[in-house]
């Protein structure tokens, strides 16, 4: 038996009803089965080639109909069998010359032998599937799985399939828009494995007559309304200006783990078509910045406002025909009952706002803004999920995925959603050091946490394409750089790679880098090296036409280092000034500021504040 098979053996002790089940299979050799005695002069390869041809992969051409299939047999459920019912989708064309092709003619094969077509013929209101046809072609057993009419049946602990050298072909009723097999019916005789027997299309493997893994005694296929695969646009029009703004929004989000809210980091790219009048808006949605699709709408060059319709997908899956798509609404949060422990429960709603065809965007100088948004993720709980902005939800359900918002400065105004950066060489702020948790011998990972600074010492905001940070650790004998080595970060560095400046778009599988928020992590448990046992510490860099420049190494804990306050500590202030995220100077500290300090020698230091 096939690999399939092997699984199979495995399957059962997981399965309550077949444990102790062998997987084997049985098959009655055709009595008038006919040698081909000119088989032996045929090359292989050409043997090989002729067998991948009669697997019919490529759609044929006819008129193309969609049904729901609902199937009762045996099955292979994620590699292990499995018997009962199965629900999918089946296309089928009808030719003009009479001839039908079904795509995936057993429930739930395609997704794991692959798609494939096989060949019948309408005759009235039935359609004919002879038997023996391809759906599969093994190069590793050169040999095919082929389609048959067969009976599953359980005898003692073993499972056969014995095809039925009688019937040379499957035949489906058409009942208007219903589609249903002919001849197969269930037996389940055995006590104690129930379901596996019954008389159904089933498959094999041609080289050794091993069962194929599906056997459907029952399927029935309905006609359903085609579903029009929207346009996600992936490219856009050659000779676009291309903007590129750095992000500035706040967002929540749903996701497995549950709500989360933060601020935004990464890009926002717009492209503007002026051949044909029309603006492009790659990833909108920060939340989805992984399918960099594109939106598209208009731009007023009078007003500066780009205008983009609601409803455009940023993704589209055929599989599941549903995707997500660009919207407007509101989040919130109410107070439901008492939790658990006598707490008040709180709970956030959400509302699609399907009045608001529209989002409009503005240009003014080098910041674009949304209008019309709300919110403050600053805020207290509830209040900071709380928030009216761009809306991502899917389409079949309506369920939300993220909204993305602007917050607003002390005055009311709303802050830039995005920003571009002025390119020039600059000191970046200094890291700040936010936590860290050793583990010890325990099980578990020791931990750090840094955040980089996304700002330079004057406040003004940096391009985290030009920013990178190197890790320091000091267990005594002074500060040594770190190694990022590719055998324990293994996703952008190759297994020899042995890095000590890290990019800040960097993704590794113990290293995390949005919103500027830097962690690590190792386990100390015995036979692994402890990740730092005395202090650790981290330096920004920012690099610009090859003029690099480097805040402080800021330490972490137990330092018995000077730190940059310290270091000021004896210095006469000469002012203080506070700037947003985006780089406007405020009069007071509000929300994440970055407070810049310049002092009577000329010096100056940075601190982030939150108030």
């Amino acid at each position: 038996m096939k690999k399939l098979s092997v699984l199979l053996v495995a399957a059962v002790v997981a399965l309550g009803a077949s444990a102790g089940v062998n997987f084997k299979a049985s098959r009655t050799v055709k009595s008038n089965k006919v040698i081909n005695t000119e088989m032996t002069k045929i090359n292989p390869k050409d043997m090989k080639a002729k067998a991948t041809m009669r697997v019919i992969t490529e759609q044929p051409e006819g008129e193309l109909q969609n049904y729901n299939v609902a199937a009762e047999g045996v099955f292979v459920d994620g590699g292990y069998l499995s018997y009962g019912s199965a629900t999918g989708r089946i296309d089928i064309v009808y030719a003009e010359d009479g001839k039908v092709y079904i795509k995936n003619i057993l429930c739930g094969i395609g997704s794991y032998f692959g798609d494939s077509w096989v060949e019948g013929t309408l005759e009235g209101n039935e359609i004919h599937v002879p038997m023996g046809q391809s759906i599969y072609w093994s190069d590793d057993y050169q040999a095919d799985v082929v389609l048959a009419m067969g009976t599953t049946r359980v005898e003692g602990t073993t499972l056969y399939f014995t095809v039925d050298d009688r019937e040379d072909e499957a035949v489906f009723v058409v009942d208007g828009e219903t589609i249903t097999l002919q001849g197969g019916y269930a037996d389940p005789v055995s006590e104690e494995y129930p379901g596996y027997e019954g008389y159904g299309l089933g498959c094999y493997w041609t080289d050794d007559d091993s069962f194929g893994g599906f056997n459907m005694w029952s399927e029935v296929l309905t006609w359903r309304e085609p579903v029009v695969t929207p346009e996600v646009i992936t490219e856009i029009p050659e000779g676009c200006q291309v903007y590129t703004y750095y992000r500035n929004s706040a967002y929540i989000a749903s996701s497995i783990f549950g709500i989360t809210n933060g601020t935004t980091d990464g890009k926002l790219i717009v492209a503007f078509d002026t051949a044909n009048g029309e603006v492009y808006i790659q990833n909108p949605s920060w939340w989805h910045d992984s399918y960099n699709s594109w939106v598209k709408g208009t731009y007023d060059w009078t007003t500066g406002i780009i205008t983009i319709p609601t409803g455009q997908y940023l993704t589209w899956s055929d599989a599941y025909e549903y995707g997500i798509q660009l919207g407007w609404g509101t989040t919130y949060v109410y107070e439901d009952g008492v939790d658990e422990n006598g707490d008040p429960a709180y709970y956030m709603g959400y509302e699609i706002d399907e009045r608001t065809t529209e989002i409009q965007l503005m240009i003014d100088d080098d910041c674009i803004y949304l209008l019309g948004c709300e919110g403050d993720v600053n805020a207290e709980f509830p209040e900071n999920f709380n928030a009216t902005g761009l809306m991502t939800y899917w389409s079949d359900d309506l369920s939300m995925t993220a909204i993305e918002f602007t917050n607003r400065d002390e005055y009311g105004y709303a802050l830039p959603f995005g920003y571009m950066v002025n390119l020039v060489p600059a000191v970046p702020a200094n890291p700040t050091a936010d936590e860290w948790y050793d583990c010890g011998d325990e099980s578990g990972f020791s931990k750090f946490y840094f955040t980089l600074p996304n700002t330079d010492v004057d406040g003004n905001m940096l391009d985290p394409e030009y920013l990178s940070y190197s890790v320091y650790v000091d267990n005594g004998n002074g500060a040594e750089l770190f190694h990022f080595t590719g055998d324990d970060y293994t996703y952008d560095l190759a297994y020899d790679d042995d890095i000590t400046e890290v990019p800040y778009s960097l993704y590794s599988s113990a290293v995390d880098f949005r919103d500027y928020f830097v962690y690590m992590y190792r386990t100390n448990e015995p036979g692994y090296e402890p990740l730092f046992t005395e202090n650790i510490g981290i330096q920004a860099f920012y690099t610009v036409n090859g003029e690099k420049n480097a805040s402080d190494i800021v330490w972490l804990y137990e330092a018995p280092h000077v730190n940059v306050n310290e270091l000021n500590a004896g210095k006469t202030v000469a002012n203080v000034r506070y700037f947003n995220v985006a780089g406007q100077e405020m009069a007071q500290p509000n929300g994440m500021t970055i407070m810049v300090t310049t002092y009577t020698d000329g010096t100056t230091s940075a601190a982030k504040v939150v108030k």
